[in-house]
């Protein structure tokens, strides 16, 4: 079995406190079984904390969230109380794994970091390099993938080319891309669960806003291919259909136009910029099954 990653994927670290959007704030996280009996045997004198921050009832528990949403083990320098006070070992399976994700066949495990993670997409999307996947792990068992596996792989990498050439991955659809205006996705988008304040008024900030005439300087033209790219590695998988290549679409042109209307309101668009309005869209969009069914749903 394999563990395969993206070339990228070795420069990430967590920045910790000096994130502006810290992974600990606004997310409910469920604690994993191991974990949960690991901190039940805790015997110092951090253990009355540990069980006065958990929620748990008989089917899962959940660290607490203070009332502006605050992980109860977030402490006011923005640092895990449960790592300063036990060890990095001792973190629950999702935040030891967050931003990473992963997908699985029969050969290899890939992962990937996630794009609502603002250091894993700043790593993401300035990235000049092209793709590719390198192997970290190995360990030499003779497990072959099958053989729809071997074609999705071959397609996915015509996928990547394509992407690479600036190509549109709507050619890989024998269908339509459904003709609605900027203004009736950001309705659609204003139907989903929403998980950020600033999120809605964005939104509605899209629909009233003509963007029609604004176009992205082309020396961002590498950040929306990187852009593209990270959506067909995340979401494409030997299962998919041209709904999925559509969801990767909308996706990046939803992101597209938010930086329009950057640009309208502000006369400028920043790296930073491109970086802050995926990281939103993936915090809104991606962690949320429900509304990517709702999106494919519409698509």
């Amino acid at each position: 079995m394999k563990t395969i990653v993206p070339n990228y994927y070795k420069n990430f670290r967590c920045i910790a406190q000096e994130c502006k959007h810290n992974c600990c704030i606004g997310w409910e996280i469920d604690i994993d079984e191991d974990t949960l009996s690991l901190y039940d045997n805790v015997k110092n004198s951090f253990k009355k904390q540990l069980d006065e921050g958990i929620n748990r009832n008989e089917e899962f528990a959940c660290f607490k969230l203070d009332g502006k949403g605050r992980c109860a083990f977030l402490n006011e320098n923005n640092l895990c109380k449960i790592i300063l006070n036990l060890d990095e070992n001792s973190l629950c399976q999702i935040c030891n794994d967050h931003p990473r994700f992963r997908n699985y066949y029969s050969d290899r495990t890939e992962m990937g970091l996630g794009l609502c993670c603002e250091e894993a997409g700043k790593i993401i999307l300035s990235q000049n390099e092209k793709f590719s996947l390198e192997v970290i792990e190995d360990d030499r068992m003779d497990i072959q993938c099958t053989e729809d596996e071997k074609d999705f792989f071959h397609i996915r990498e015509c996928i990547f080319d394509a992407i690479n050439e600036g190509k549109s991955i709507l050619s890989f659809c024998n269908n339509d891309f459904p003709k609605k205006s900027v203004s009736q996705w950001a309705d659609i988008y204003l139907s989903l669960e929403r998980l950020e304040e600033h999120w809605p008024i964005l939104l509605n900030d899209l629909k009233s806003i003509d963007i029609d005439e604004i176009n992205i300087p082309e020396k961002y033209d590498f950040c929306f291919k990187n852009l593209l790219t990270y959506f067909t590695y995340r979401h494409l998988n030997e299962f998919s259909d041209e709904s999925d290549l559509m969801f990767i679409h909308l996706s990046c042109e939803t992101i597209k136009n938010l930086c329009k209307m950057h640009i309208k309101k502000y006369g400028e668009l920043t790296l930073d910029d491109i970086i802050e309005y995926s990281r939103m869209y993936s915090s809104e969009i991606e962690y949320s099954d429900e509304n990517i069914e709702k999106l494919i749903e519409a698509l």
